[in-house]
């Protein structure tokens, strides 16, 4: 009965998420291909700027925005788990940290919860606890955090990052680099593929790919692709 009520305390809540949070140090790394690296050379020249990480999954480990955050960024981060947005809550105070699906619909949307932070959880993992949670258009969310430009977009949803960009205002929005996962290694199929036309059509051209991810950028910053792959 004690450790029931020792379980359910404020202080054991915070302690477990306080433990996750210095865990992570522990053989912790950025990209998971290394193309983080190629992130912080295109804003090297950028001092500041604003960042939305959909699926941000955690602050640190295996974070593309750590190292803009790092060096005077601040941004929007959304996650389903409430664990993955309190750690952000503790590392990043000035960010605006979500917990929500972004997709494209605004409503009601559930989710399958394994209860760690891990990147099983999923909006099709039928194995696992439901959970309900709110749903946003990407621009609805960013409207109502009244956030007008955008100099980069991450998007890592396994397997539903088409429904996020699918409504998303590129041109009202302006992302200079957009960093998205298509779950396909062959690059043959990447450029045939429907986020590619969609990405292609709103303006932005394919400048490198890493594993799953790939990067793209607007195409008036095509000059410095050559810069960077220099280095």
């Amino acid at each position: 009965m004690k450790k029931d009520l020792i379980k359910n305390s404020f202080f054991y809540y915070f302690y477990k998420r306080l433990k996750i949070f210095k865990n992570s140090f522990k053989n912790s790394h950025l990209g998971e291909y290394g193309e983080d690296i190629f992130i912080r050379r295109f804003f090297k020249e950028f001092k500041k700027g604003f960042y939305v990480d959909i699926g941000c999954y955690h602050p640190i480990k295996g974070s593309l925005t750590n190292y803009l955050y790092k060096n005077g960024w601040s941004g929007l981060n959304v996650d389903l788990s409430q664990i993955s947005i309190d750690l952000f809550n503790i590392s990043r105070p000035n960010d605006i940290n979500v917990r929500g699906a972004i997709s494209n619909t605004n409503g009601k949307t559930h989710y399958y919860e394994n209860g760690l932070i891990n990147q099983q959880n999923s909006l099709t993992n039928i194995n696992e606890n439901k959970v309900e949670i709110e749903s946003y258009k990407l621009d609805t969310l960013l409207q109502k955090y009244n956030i007008e430009k955008i100099d980069y977009l991450n998007v890592d949803v396994e397997g539903n990052e088409l429904n996020v960009i699918s409504d998303f205002s590129f041109s009202k929005f302006q992302p200079k680099l957009i960093s998205i996962e298509d779950n396909i290694y062959d690059i043959k199929e990447t450029l045939n593929s429907n986020i590619h036309e969609l990405l292609v059509k709103s303006g932005y051209f394919l400048a490198s790919k890493y594993g799953v991810t790939c990067l793209y950028i607007d195409l008036q910053f095509k000059d410095k692709v050559n810069k960077i792959m220099s280095l």
